[in-house]
């Protein structure tokens, strides 16, 4: 399940729809309005199994050499009860190193990583830390359908900063007030605009 436990419990799919838009998580936590699921993101759990078929074509697996990666981790749940978060992770990619490496597929042509994919995998690294015991310190983006690999860098700021992210959640969570719309151009690709239009 996507959504929060019970609670001031949240989920890492709560905390990308907070930095999509507050507005999203208002209507999620205090409106019960879930939003549907896209078919693309129904599509994606599939496009995993097509990558590593893929990869023993050419050698490499989310852009790392085959022989890099020791073994692929698949649909994790993960907890962190201090910090009141969970969320499952689709695809982890433990490298001989030890190191691990959570992917995420975006079916997307944006050219860049967004504020919202990078809290998003700072949550599941710091999710990750805490079930294994292992620094994360990167995570990549695979998008679809150019199939394009983008690398994010997760410092140890970026994990503190995680703590004040998740209570900025929970005051917005607590209060009465609707949070304003964040841009017009995101609202072209929200689920939940046509609750928007009516407030």
């Amino acid at each position: 399940m996507k959504g929060s436990g019970s609670g001031g419990e949240l989920s890492v799919w709560e905390v990308y729809q907070y930095f999509y838009c507050p507005r999203k998580l208002y209507f999620i936590r205090k409106l019960g309005l879930y939003p549907p699921e896209r078919k693309k993101m129904q599509a994606g759990a599939g496009e995993h199994e097509r990558e590593l078929v893929r990869s023993g074509r050419r050698g490499t697996l989310y852009g790392f050499p085959r022989e890099e990666v020791q073994e692929i981790l698949r649909d994790i749940p993960l907890e962190d009860g201090e910090l009141g978060l969970h969320g499952r992770a689709d695809t982890v990619l433990r490298l001989r190193t030890g190191e691990l490496v959570p992917v995420d597929v975006k079916y997307s042509d944006h050219p860049s990583v967004s504020l919202a994919w990078r809290k998003q995998m700072v949550a599941y690294a710091v999710l990750l830390e805490r079930e294994f015991g292992v620094r994360v310190r990167r995570a990549l983006i695979y998008l679809l359908p150019s199939k394009r690999v983008l690398r994010i860098s997760i410092s140890h700021e970026d994990k503190l900063s995680l703590r004040r992210d998740l209570e900025r959640m929970r005051r917005l969570i607590d209060s009465d007030a609707i949070p304003p719309r964040v841009s017009r151009e995101k609202c072209g690709y929200c689920e939940v605009r046509k609750f928007c239009r009516r407030l």
